[in-house]
């Protein structure tokens, strides 16, 4: 059975098939899409998407995949907009992911195809958060449903492994109503009134960014903190490709472990 690996990159296609395409996994606060048309693309975990608030209220998450010649249609980070329009040959889709038209040059044979639409994918918001899955697995449980009134989000750039950073984030915690862990990427903490939620999104193998939410608080606040993990991971990274394992073994970082190993053991067997 394989054991985590930090420093090599062909992993990361493995947790992409068995990890990342199988879980319910966060994409942004659903306060950064309030409003019809705003969006958010990411990658996570090697998977293109983006999510989007449509002209009916509702929150989509869509592959970031024109049905052309699989391009990203979707080329900056967020933003406000009426419909897609993939830059390379100009297929448009509306905020639902249809399908609207193309050049004469590039449309397609049947314009009325629903395979021409954008690949939607499961969504559901759980604590103000945006969750999408690839696949259609059980109904999130495990996270506070209340959350206060949303305060802001922060980035943070990290250059780590993403299972690094999970680990940090849960090594000095043990569950309780006021510490709840997501798998595999996101963790809230419950100080009175005030939730914050981390959200480590696997940018590449060697680069993860930390997403911190932060609920009946201002974001401002918690710089400082955010800047703090970074350091602490980037460290932890340092010794992980000198050789010290270092993760502390809480109950949090153990089952952290045991999932792992659980979600290789489903990659297929080479043949």
């Amino acid at each position: 059975m394989k054991t985590p690996d930090y420093t090599a990159g062909e992993a990361f296609q493995t947790e992409k098939h068995t990890v990342f395409s199988g879980n319910w996994l966060p994409l942004c606060a659903a306060a950064q899409i309030g409003r019809t048309g705003e969006f958010l693309a990411a990658s996570v975990g090697g998977w293109s998407v983006f999510g989007v608030r449509d002209g009916e209220g509702v929150v989509r998450v869509l592959r970031n995949a024109c049905r052309h010649q699989n391009m990203q249609v979707v080329g900056t980070p967020s933003g406000n907009c009426q419909s897609f329009r993939c830059r390379f040959h100009g297929w448009t889709y509306d905020l639902q992911g249809r399908f609207l038209r193309a050049p004469a040059p590039v449309a397609p044979k049947d314009p009325q195809s629903a395979d021409l639409h954008l690949a939607s994918l499961a969504t559901t918001t759980v604590s103000g958060i945006v969750f999408f899955s690839l696949s259609s697995p059980p109904a999130i449980a495990g996270i506070d449903a209340d959350v206060p009134a949303y305060g802001g989000t922060s980035v943070t750039d990290i250059a780590c492994n993403w299972k690094v950073c999970v680990e940090h984030l849960l090594a000095e915690h043990e569950p309780s109503p006021d510490f709840v862990w997501r798998w595999p990427l996101l963790v809230m903490r419950r100080a009175g009134a005030l939730a914050i939620v981390e959200q480590v999104v696997p940018h590449t193998f060697l680069r993860t960014r930390l997403f911190t939410h932060v609920f009946g608080g201002a974001v401002e606040a918690h710089a400082q903190a955010a800047d703090l993990i970074k350091q602490a991971c980037e460290q932890l990274q340092a010794d992980r490709a000198g050789g010290v394992m270092c993760a502390k073994e809480s109950t949090l970082v153990v089952d952290f472990h045991r999932r792992l190993a659980s979600a290789y053991a489903q990659e297929p067997a080479a043949t």
